[in-house]
C-alpha cells in the first residue's frame, strides 16, 4: 500500500469522516471549510486526485465530489483511525444489558446479539463456536412428568438450550440423577466436536439398567453436537434499511437475504477467532451480495479457548471508531462474565 504524506492523510481521513455522517459525496470546497491543512480549494482538489490515482477515492460522476473505496477504508482503519472508549454510562448499561440476559442463561446467544443491534444501529451476529471449540461441562435431566424430561447441556460457554425429550418409559427423579451424574462425569473435558456414536455409546454403558433411555438420550445428544455447530443468531437486519445505501429496495434485498443464508453468516465470520477484532471491508470479504457492507467482528473466549464470536453488519460507511469500541468491549465483557462461576 503507498504512504501517504500527511496532507494526504488528512484529506483522506476529512473526507471518510464527512462521508461516514452524510453519505454524500464530499468536494473540495467542503474539505477546505473542515479540514486543518489552511490551503485553497484548489490545492485540495488536485490532492483528491492524486488519491483518486492511487485508489483510495473515487469519483461517482464527473460532477460530483469524491467518496472513499474499500482500499480507502481499510487504511482509515489500519493507520488513520483514532482509538475510541465507550462512556462509562453506556459501559454500565452494557454491563447491565448482559446480567439481564444472563437470567435466561439458555438464550445467552440471542439476547447479545439484540443489545448489540440496538445499541449499534447496525445488524447484529452472535456465533457459538464450532462444537470443536466447546467443552462438555454438565448435563442436567429435570423430571416434568413421569416421561417428560427437561434436557439441559452446560459447555464452557454456559448453555445450550434445554429441549423437552418425550421418554419411551418412565424414569423416577433418583434415576434420571444418577444418569445426569453418570454423564457429566464421563464426558467433562470432552470437546462437543469429539462426542461421537462411539464415545456415547462406550460412555453410557454404565447404565445399562436402562437402556432404552441411554439409546434415546444418545440419539438426542448426538442431534444436539450437530446443532451446535449451527447456532448463529442474527438480530436488526431490519436496521439495513435505515441506511441511505440501502433505501433502494434492490440494493436491500440482496442483503437482507444473504444475512438469512447459514452459509454466508459462517463465511463472514470465519477470521475473527484468531485476532483481537477482525474488521472485513467491502470486497475484502468475497461475499457478492453484501459488496456494499463491513464487518466487525471479535471473539469470546473461556480460559483462553474461542467459543463463540460476536459481530456487525453495516455499511461500508459505517462508524468504525465506535463499533470497533462496542464490539471489542461486549466480547470482553461476555468473556468475563462466563468465565465467572454459574
Amino acid at each position: 500500500m503507498l504512504a501517504l504524506d500527511a496532507r494526504k492523510q488528512e484529506i483522506l481521513r476529512t473526507v471518510i469522516r464527512s462521508y461516514i455522517g452524510t453519505a454524500e459525496p464530499v468536494g473540495s470546497e467542503v474539505l477546505a471549510q473542515r479540514s486543518r491543512l489552511g490551503v485553497s480549494a484548489a490545492t485540495i482538489r488536485n490532492e483528491m486526485a492524486m488519491l483518486e490515482e492511487m485508489g483510495y477515492l473515487a469519483q461517482p460522476h464527473p460532477s460530483a465530489g469524491r467518496i472513499p473505496t474499500d482500499r480507502g477504508y481499510r487504511l482509515y482503519v489500519d493507520s488513520l483511525l483514532e482509538d475510541t472508549t465507550l462512556s462509562t454510562g453506556e459501559r454500565t448499561r452494557l454491563r447491565r444489558q448482559l446480567a439481564n440476559a444472563l437470567e435466561e442463561r439458555d438464550r445467552f446467544p440471542e439476547e447479545i446479539a439484540r443489545t448489540l443491534a440496538t445499541v449499534s444501529h447496525y445488524a447484529s451476529l452472535v456465533a457459538q463456536s464450532h462444537p470443536d471449540r466447546l467443552v462438555f461441562k454438565h448435563l442436567h435431566l429435570v423430571p416434568v412428568e413421569s416421561t417428560h424430561v427437561m434436557a439441559v447441556i452446560v459447555t464452557n460457554a454456559g448453555v445450550i438450550r434445554g429441549r423437552m425429550v418425550d421418554l419411551l418409559e418412565p424414569v423416577d427423579a433418583e434415576g434420571l440423577d444418577g444418569l445426569s451424574r453418570v454423564v457429566s462425569h464421563r464426558l467433562e473435558g470432552y470437546a462437543l466436536g469429539d462426542i461421537t456414536e462411539a464415545v456415547l455409546t462406550r460412555v453410557l454403558d454404565e447404565a445399562a439398567r436402562q437402556q432404552r433411555v441411554v439409546r434415546q438420550l444418545t440419539e438426542w445428544l448426538l442431534h444436539q453436537m450437530l446443532a451446535a455447530s449451527r447456532q448463529i443468531h442474527v438480530e436488526g437486519t431490519l436496521n439495513i434499511l435505515t441506511q441511505p445505501e440501502f433505501r433502494d429496495a434492490r440494493a436491500a434485498r440482496s442483503v437482507l437475504e444473504a444475512l438469512e443464508r447459514e452459509e454466508v453468516l459462517s463465511n463472514l465470520l470465519e477470521g475473527a477467532p484468531d485476532r483481537p477484532v477482525w474488521i472485513a471491508i467491502g470486497s475484502e470479504h468475497r461475499i457478492e451480495d453484501l459488496r456494499g457492507c463491513s464487518v466487525v467482528a471479535a471473539a469470546y473466549r473461556v480460559g483462553g479457548r474461542s467459543v463463540g464470536t460476536i459481530g456487525i453488519v453495516g455499511p461500508t460507511r459505517m462508524q468504525y471508531a465506535r463499533v470497533i469500541s462496542l464490539v471489542r468491549y461486549l466480547a470482553d465483557s461476555v468473556s468475563d462474565v462466563l468465565t465467572e462461576p454459574a
